[in-house]
């Protein structure tokens, strides 16, 4: 339970750190996403894998959602927020 509650924290001033946007988990379904509040957005490449979607909230917990679960939900939501959320290095 300690390593969530640093999670959700781990935004300040429109940055996160590299480990802590590895270790969140990805959010793939809920019962009803209009619970989800938009953090921001994120467009980061790691050594192999990209990053691109965006950081939400939901029951105070921190997720990533991919971009692909975003187009598909985007005729349903209305995320229009445009803040980018810098990812900085370890």
């Amino acid at each position: 339970m300690e390593w969530e509650s640093i999670l959700a924290e781990s935004v300040r001033d429109g940055k996160i750190r590299e480990l802590h946007l590895r270790k969140l988990p990805l959010l793939k379904s809920t019962t009803n996403w209009n619970k989800v509040e938009l953090i921001g957005w994120i467009d980061h490449q790691f050594k192999y894998t990209h990053y691109k979607g965006a950081l939400v909230k939901l029951n105070n917990k921190l997720f990533f959602v991919q971009e692909g679960i975003i187009k598909a939900l985007q005729e349903f939501l209305n995320w229009k927020h445009s803040k980018q959320i810098i990812v900085t290095k370890d």
